[in-house]
Parts: structure tokens; sequence; C-alpha cells
């Protein structure tokens, strides 16, 4: 059966919940605290912070997930869509799950009028990194660098 790509409603909560806490411990041995993640996606949901949650789902099961924010380029005076949170569940990987994801977000930016595509990955993940480059996407131009709080 072939991947659906819906845009998340709040029933898709405790996946996208548990595939962060997931992707958190699996890409950075970092394990965060489920309430304030939960919180975090419900203010996503209940459109009280900007962005938006994709679903990738199999015969209606939800198998992969990205999360789009938004920062404005004055450059282009357009906003470009930063892919976040991408997770596919292990049993699914290598099966174009993501590549269902990128297409159908790449095709909703370009129709909002959207400048572009950007995500950041961590440098010791090598498969995300393959799997984005093979997509088509370049990570040559930029380093990201942070000072969280």
């Amino acid at each position: 059966m072939s991947v659906r790509v819906r845009p998340a409603a709040a029933a898709d909560l405790p996946f996208i919940v548990q595939a962060n806490l997931a992707l958190a411990e699996e890409t950075e041995d970092v394990r965060l605290d489920p309430a304030v993640l939960r919180e975090g996606v419900v203010a996503l949901l209940d459109d009280r912070a900007p962005g938006r949650y994709w679903i990738a789902e199999r015969d209606g099961q939800p198998i992969g997930q990205t999360l789009i924010t938004y920062e404005w380029s004055d450059w282009r005076n357009r906003m470009v869509w930063w892919i976040q949170s991408v997770y596919v569940m292990p049993a699914e990987r290598g099966s174009g799950v993501f590549r269902e994801l990128y297409a159908h977000l790449r095709s909703a930016a370009q129709a909002e009028g959207a400048g572009g595509l950007r995500l950041y990955v961590h440098t010791a993940n090598a498969r995300a990194q393959a799997v984005y480059a093979a997509l088509g996407m370049n990570g040559d131009h930029y380093r990201v660098f942070e000072d969280m709080f």
C-alpha cells in the first residue's frame, strides 16, 4: 500500500509525542520531558505556535512525521520552511517514507509561495545526511550555530 501524507490532527498527538521522544533518544541520546514535549506539540496542533506537523501513513496508520516551522527571508521576501522533527518508524525506514513526505512538503511550499526548504541535521547522523543528499538537498553552504536556553 502506498504512503499518504496529510496534515496532523489532534488525534495524532500520542504518535507525535512518542516519535519525538524516540527521535531525540536515537539521534542525540537526549531524553526529553514528555509533559513539556506534549504541551509543545499541543501548541502547534492548536495553532498557538508557528508551525505544522505532517503525518505519513500507510493503511491509515501513522508511520512517519515531520514538523515545518517558518523563517522570514528578507533576501527572498518570502518564508523559508524549516523541516524539523523528522521521524520514520524503524520498520518503515528505507521504504521511501521520507521521500514521500519531502515531495509533499516541497509541493506545498511551492504552492504557498515559500522561498525554499531548509533543515538541520546532527553532524553524527550520517544516515539522515545521505537520505537528504539523495533527494537533492545541499548541505555545503551553511553550518548552524546555536545558543540554547
